[in-house]
């Protein structure tokens, strides 16, 4: 069939203070790459994907199942070939493991011994934890009007690492930072269209980034620089991190680990026990403080590659954990063990212990039982560390409505011309027009964009600041304004992507 993709650039899933880090660096970085769309005239249709270098990778969910589009190369390597991308239904996938005893979750065992690391906090609750304690024993009136408060809080805000073996496997930038955004979307969309007994619309944006390049294999300072590593040691060392900035830190690697396992996480609670989302970094009994709000996930499976559509439901289930659900069991959240033909047609839910397919009707859903134990834990957990999705933040980095700068927090805030956000409210986030004593029309802050000096002046017009691509030449300032200025496209049928594509309109 012929796909008509009407799509546009995608930033709402990163939030306004996203932060990227290449090799431990902080760097400018643009997500232009990312897009998002549907089948023109066919409502209902969700694409999402990147183009980098010409060529369309992502999903495209239609009324009659998902197609995938990725690179030849991830699966015809050394190969000349006469066509540059592969696509296929959700339904043509073959994924030997994903119905065996092994593959997917870790086995009871290991999360047995989970459990039992969570309950030996040693950590004392703070005077303000306290507080908030009593309040919700002896004033039951302040207790509603909390919840009513945080209807609006639900977002949860991720932080997302990947080592130098997924680094190795995508080969650039641009391409680990589409298959996040891949697997954000992927979980998103499921989690946005599932109701939590009254808790509606959660979704994902990505906070920050963390690549680990090749370079970095054998740097000190990366904790995933070691070539053998268990799936046990592998989530211990992302949670050895202090992530208490983020409703859930993430690993994604391509690493083969034992007994097919695909992810791990830890599992939240509403109470009683640490870990799952906005857990706060705590000391152990073994006198180590850790972040329990951590999880992993792998791209690689008995030596191959997880197809896209299986390693979405694996970041969906592992979340799924760090939301307070356990395995599914039970007749009732297991119909894919059943008897009955249609029940056994309809397939396993998102929380089955073992890897799914992804194609069945229940694989891309929350089963009652994991409805009934997530919204527990949101309900309890989620106005600790949960935003109001698409809010003006002072000091997240960004200039947004309302806000003439920002140059982030007093500790961040390196910009001479802009107040920090800790400032007062009448001047946080607003140029410093009198200090340097030139019309606001006349000065800038580095906040607003690349085009704007540490001294605070428009950087002259002809200054590069975007690099040329295959179809667009480079960006140049303007003198005129702090952004950097859409790049001018090459002449239509300029040769691109290695001579097998031509530009049109840039």
């Amino acid at each position: 069939r012929h796909f008509n993709l009407r799509m546009k650039r995608d930033t709402s899933l990163f939030t306004e203070d996203f932060k990227i880090e290449i090799s431990g660096e902080t760097v400018d970085y643009d997500t232009s790459h990312i897009y998002t769309g549907e089948l023109y005239g066919e409502k209902g249709t969700l694409s999402h994907g990147s183009v980098i270098d010409g060529r369309f990778e992502g999903f495209i969910k239609t009324h009659r199942g998902t197609f995938y589009v990725e690179p030849t190369e991830r699966y015809l390597k050394g190969r000349a070939l006469p066509f540059h991308s592969v696509i296929y239904h959700e339904e043509d996938i073959y994924y030997p493991h994903k119905y065996g005893a092994q593959g997917g979750c870790a086995d009871h065992s290991v999360f047995e011994r989970m459990k039992k690391y969570q309950n030996s906090a040693v950590k004392e609750p703070t005077p303000q934890e306290t507080i908030e304690e009593h309040k919700d024993h002896d004033s039951p009136v302040i207790l509603r009007k909390r919840r009513a408060a945080q209807a609006d809080k639900n977002t949860c805000q991720l932080y997302i690492q990947t080592d130098h073996l997924f680094y190795k496997y995508y080969t650039t930038r641009e391409a680990v930072i589409a298959q996040i955004s891949s697997h954000v979307k992927a979980i998103d969309t499921i989690y946005q269209t599932t109701d939590f007994r009254g808790i509606q619309n959660i979704s994902f944006m990505v906070k920050r980034i963390r690549i680990n390049t090749t370079h970095d294999e054998k740097v000190p300072s990366n904790p995933f620089r070691f070539p053998n590593i268990g799936v046990e040691k592998f989530l211990e060392l992302n949670s050895e991190q202090n992530h208490d900035d983020y409703c859930l830190a993430y690993v994604f690697t391509d690493r083969d680990f034992d007994d097919g396992v695909l992810g791990l996480a830890w599992v939240g609670a509403p109470a009683g026990s640490a870990g799952g989302i906005c857990e706060k970094s705590k000391l152990y009994s073994d006198g180590k403080k850790k972040s329990l709000n951590t999880g992993i996930i792998t791209v690689q499976n008995y030596g191959s590659h997880v197809p896209p559509k299986v390693s979405h439901i694996t970041f969906a289930h592992e979340v799924g954990h760090n939301f307070g659900s356990p395995h599914d069991s039970g007749i009732e959240c297991t119909p894919g063990e059943s008897k009955t033909l249609d029940q056994k047609e309809k397939g396993n839910y998102i929380m089955y212990a073992r890897a799914t397919s992804g194609d069945k009707l229940n694989n891309n859903r929350f089963s009652i039982c994991s409805i009934r134990n997530i919204s527990q834990v949101l309900e309890k957990k989620r106005n600790n560390c949960f935003v109001e999705s698409g809010q003006p933040i002072c000091g997240n980095g960004l200039v947004e409505q309302g806000e003439q700068c920002d140059c982030g927090y007093s500790d961040q805030c390196g910009d001479e011309c802009c107040y920090n956000a800790n400032e007062p409210e009448d001047k946080k986030c607003k140029l410093k027009e009198g200090k340097l004593c030139r019309k606001l029309s006349t000065f800038c802050s580095p906040s607003q964009g690349p085009c704007c000096t540490p001294q605070c002046t428009y950087k002259p017009s002809k200054e590069k600041c975007r690099d040329d691509s295959d179809c667009a030449y480079e960006g140049k300032c303007d003198g005129k304004t702090a952004m950097c200025p859409t790049s001018k496209p090459k002449t239509n049928f300029t040769a691109c992507n290695r001579n097998t594509q031509v530009c049109i309109n840039g």
